[in-house]
């Protein structure tokens, strides 16, 4: 008998470019008060704002590609081999979130972690919104293998998932960062916006 055929190499199709739009903090913060997610929203301001690793000095409002399926992203075919297997079992189990690994952003409630990627930047998406995260596990990789996507909650209980620690996979059409620096004003700002 023949052996098999060997899998095709894998790598990325060519993503566009990022865009990034310089934002003072007042525009920031009406942003995220006007077109933010709600949930979100809540879970930051009473359990910790979430991060990313984000190369601003100033907040902005970004549309960035997904590079969860570009083995350059961790240094390794199989991290992006385990990105595209949770995107399949996500896609196949949670009706309505096909898009939410191949074309999501993870981010963490921890800013040194998140600095470990770039100056860390709280994270505010805009827009419908949508996210996933584990209570069974801190990251999504490493990881001994992919959960089965009944093990991801979704679109629910971003506050534990804050308040453990977690990091959370996100989906949106654009989302604002705030790099750390500025994150009071930002604060400040956001709670008069609340009253």
């Amino acid at each position: 008998a023949a052996a098999p055929a060997a899998a095709p190499p894998l790598t990325a199709a060519p993503a566009p470019p990022p865009v990034a739009t310089v934002l003072t903090v007042n525009e920031a913060i009406r942003r995220v008060v006007a077109e933010g997610d709600a949930a979100w929203r809540r879970a930051a301001e009473k359990n910790g704002y979430v991060y990313r690793g984000v190369d601003a000095a100033r907040p902005t409002l970004r549309r960035e590609p997904s590079d969860l399926f570009d083995p350059a992203t961790y240094g390794s075919a199989d991290a992006a081999r385990w990105f595209r297997d949770l995107d399949a079992r996500v896609g196949l189990v949670v009706e309505g979130h096909v898009g939410l690994v191949r074309d999501g952003h993870l981010a963490v409630p921890d800013a040194a972690a998140a600095a470990a990627w770039g100056p860390a930047s709280s994270v505010w998406p805009l827009g419908e919104t949508h996210y996933a995260w584990s209570p069974d596990f801190a990251v999504f990789w490493p990881a001994a293998a992919a959960p089965a996507a009944t093990a991801l909650r979704v679109d629910e209980g971003l506050a534990d998932c804050v308040r453990l620690g977690h990091e959370v996979l996100f989906v949106c059409e654009s989302f604002v960062a705030v790099p750390l620096p500025l994150e009071g004003p930002f604060r400040a700002g956001l709670a008069r916006a609340r009253d």
